[in-house]
């Protein structure tokens, strides 16, 4: 087998952790009553297509915070990560999130999240880092920046991405299928038994 010349993260990423919602609340006032949570970030895990019931208001000026379409967000309590999607523009990171600032000439988003998100190496360092009590358990960003990841060529690793996205996608329609398939048949076996009552 072909031996990977492996780096760390931190040779090609930054990580920029959330904000505090209490102590920006605090700074900010009333200008955040959006921000990036758990419904968001899996919204954009799974690749699906939110309609937002406001507009968000543009602070990206003021708030370093605030994310754009394509932003890499790591879950910090999940240790999964995502890239934000259109709908979510705009919204304000939280403390429970991070993003991430690739180096894009060095390393494909994609490829980093296949490599975040699935690599068998990867997962067991992410494991040996974790840090905490309780049921909440995170990898302090120090730690994040020493996971090592195998390197190749960037055209490899946009092929290796592409690849790793659709098979997100297509997951994700799976599921959906599988949770309608299964209220479907509910619905019938119910309706049954009504029958024989």
């Amino acid at each position: 087998m072909l031996n990977l010349k492996k780096r760390k993260i931190k040779e090609f990423v930054t990580f920029v952790p959330g904000i505090n919602p209490t102590r920006a609340q605090e700074q900010f006032k009333d200008l955040i009553d959006n921000y990036y949570d758990r419904s968001s970030f899996d919204a954009d895990y799974n690749h699906e297509d939110v309609f937002l019931e406001e507009e968000t208001k543009d602070l990206s000026k003021s708030i370093t915070s605030s994310l754009n379409e394509g932003d890499v967000v790591i879950n910090n309590s999940l240790q999964l990560a995502t890239m934000v999607g259109k709908n979510n523009v705009g919204k304000v990171l939280s403390i429970n999130f991070t993003k991430v600032e690739i180096d894009n000439k060095q390393l494909d988003k994609r490829y980093f999240l296949f490599m975040f998100n699935t690599y068998k190496d990867v997962k067991r360092q992410k494991e040996r880092e974790l840090q905490g009590t309780g049921a909440v358990l995170r990898i302090p960003l120090r730690a994040l920046g020493e996971i090592t990841i195998p390197v190749v060529t960037l055209e490899k690793q946009k092929k290796i991405g592409k690849i790793y996205i659709e098979r997100i996608k297509l997951q994700s329609k799976l599921n959906k299928y599988s949770d309608l398939i299964e209220q479907f048949t509910n619905s019938i076996i119910e309706e049954a038994l009504k029958g024989d009552d």
